[in-house]
């Protein structure tokens, strides 16, 4: 059964696109970003599993360990904001992921991945902007920051793969 609302795309791709049209999230929209956030550790452990050297697969490992971060500041937002606890999914029990075990890397993905983190930064800081309570902005904020991070790191893999 999905963590998620009804109401709420149920497929990461439709995830993705929706998150990307709000400006100020509401508490479903946060909850969506939990279990995006939460699979992105997934879809970055199979990424190191395919990776062409272990320097790039423990780049992308370290995003990985961050998205679940990232999952977990947006389930403190939610306690701030409502006092509701929000679990983060399991990997069986969360809608958008659906990783395999492993993924080929290549430097179209990476740039990819770059643009997208780099855009998660952008929409972070633009919600730390408009959500009214400074301390959840603050851990918006710090996603925000980690998302830049994930963008360098894609942007190091795919050096390292043109070397």
């Amino acid at each position: 059964m999905s963590p998620l609302p009804a109401t709420m795309p149920q497929t990461s791709e439709a995830a993705f696109a929706y998150i990307g049209t709000i400006e100020t999230p509401s508490v479903d929209d946060l909850k969506l970003m939990v279990c995006l956030e939460a699979s992105g550790q997934s879809f970055y452990d199979a990424l190191a599993a395919g990776a062409p050297s272990e320097e790039i697969g423990a780049l992308l490992k370290a995003n990985g360990r961050e998205e679940m971060a990232h999952a977990r500041r947006l389930q403190t937002a939610i306690r701030i904001l409502t006092g509701e606890t929000f679990d983060i999914p399991t990997p069986d029990t969360n809608p958008y992921d659906t990783a395999p075990a492993s993924l080929r890397v290549d430097v179209a993905l990476l740039e990819t991945m770059a643009a997208g983190e780099f855009g998660g930064e952008v929409m972070y800081e633009g919600w730390a902007a408009r959500i009214g309570n400074e301390e959840v902005a603050k851990l918006l904020r710090q996603n925000g920051k980690e998302e830049r991070r994930h963008g360098e790191r894609a942007e190091q893999a795919k050096a390292l793969m043109a070397a």
